[in-house]
C-alpha cells in the first residue's frame, strides 16, 4: 500500500460511472412512478387530452387531420409560408381552434398543473436517486464507494489522503453532482423544451460542460466540479493507503521517516 496519491485510471472511473448512471436511471424511473401515482399525474394528463379533444371535435379537426394529414400541434409549429399552402378555410379553422384552446381557462390551469408536477417530480426523483446512489450507499460502503466504484475497486478520499466524512460526501454528491452538474443543466434544458429558455441560458450548459472537460484535462488529479467543491480525489483502492485522520497520516509518515533514518545508519 502507498500513501502517495494513486489516482484511479480514467477507464475505471468511466466504467464505474456507467454502472452508477444505470442505477440512478432505474431509481429515477421508480421514484417518478411513485410520485406520478401519489399526485394523480395521469389524471391531469388525461383531463387535458379530453378537454383539447372536445374543442378539436367541435371544429372538425379530426376530419381535417385525416384529409390533409395536419394536426393542431404540427400546424402551430409551421411558418407563415408553410401555412399558406393549405386552403384558407382550413387555415381559419385550425387557427380558430388554436385560439380557443389557448384562451380556455380550464385547459390553461390543467396545463400549468402538469408542468408544475413534471418539474417537481423530476427534481425530487433525481434528488432521491442521487441521495441514495451517491451519498447513502457510499456512506454504507465506506471510502466514498458507490456500487460502480466498489465493483472496480476505486474509492474517494480527501486530497490529503484522509477518509471522507459524511459532510464531505454530502457536499460532493448533493451540492456538486445534484445541484451544479445535474439540476442546473436539466432545468435549463426543460426551460428550452417549454420554450422559455434563451441562447444565454443554453450557454450556461455549454460553459459547465467545457469547465468539466477543462478540469478533467488540466488538473493534476483529473477532478470534476464535485471533486473541486469537496476537495476529494478518486483513487485506486488496491494500492492507495487512506488514513482515518490527518494525525494518523502524520504518525505513519513519522514512523516511516524514523525507520528510514535507522536503516541509513547501518
Amino acid at each position: 500500500m502507498i500513501y502517495d496519491l494513486q489516482k484511479a485510471s480514467v477507464m475505471k472511473r468511466f466504467m464505474a460511472f456507467l454502472l452508477d448512471f444505470i442505477l440512478v436511471i432505474i431509481l429515477i424511473t421508480g421514484f417518478m412512478w411513485v410520485f406520478s401515482a401519489v399526485t394523480g399525474y395521469d389524471n391531469y394528463s388525461n383531463s387535458l387530452s379530453e378537454q383539447m379533444t372536445q374543442i378539436e371535435q367541435k371544429h372538425g379537426i379530426p376530419e381535417i387531420t385525416k384529409e390533409y394529414e395536419i394536426d393542431i400541434d404540427t400546424y402551430a409549429s409551421l411558418t407563415e409560408e408553410e401555412r399558406n399552402k393549405y386552403p384558407e378555410e382550413i387555415r381559419n379553422t385550425l387557427e380558430t381552434c388554436i385560439k380557443e384552446i389557448n384562451s380556455d381557462t380550464e385547459i390553461s390551469k390543467t396545463y400549468m398543473m402538469i408542468i408544475s408536477l413534471t418539474i417537481t417530480m423530476i427534481s425530487l426523483s433525481v434528488f432521491f436517486a442521487v441521495l441514495i446512489a451517491e451519498f447513502i450507499i457510499p456512506i454504507c460502503l465506506k471510502n466514498g464507494q458507490t456500487v460502480g466504484k466498489k465493483i472496480f475497486s476505486i474509492a474517494v478520499m480527501r486530497i490529503d489522503g484522509v477518509k471522507v466524512t459524511p459532510v464531505i460526501m454530502f457536499v460532493r454528491s448533493i451540492l456538486g453532482k445534484y445541484t451544479v452538474e445535474i439540476m442546473i443543466p436539466l432545468i435549463i434544458l426543460l426551460m428550452a423544451f417549454l420554450g422559455v429558455g434563451s441562447i444565454v441560458t443554453f450557454g450556461v450548459v455549454v460553459l459547465i460542460v467545457l469547465f468539466e472537460i477543462g478540469l478533467m484535462i488540466f488538473t493534476k488529479t483529473n477532478s470534476m466540479i464535485h471533486d473541486v467543491l469537496s476537495s476529494t480525489v478518486t483513487v485506486d483502492l488496491a494500492s492507495q493507503m487512506i488514513f482515518d485522520s490527518p494525525e494518523a497520516k502524520q504518525e505513519y509518515q513519522l514512523r516511516i521517516h524514523q525507520e528510514d533514518a535507522k536503516n541509513a545508519n547501518y
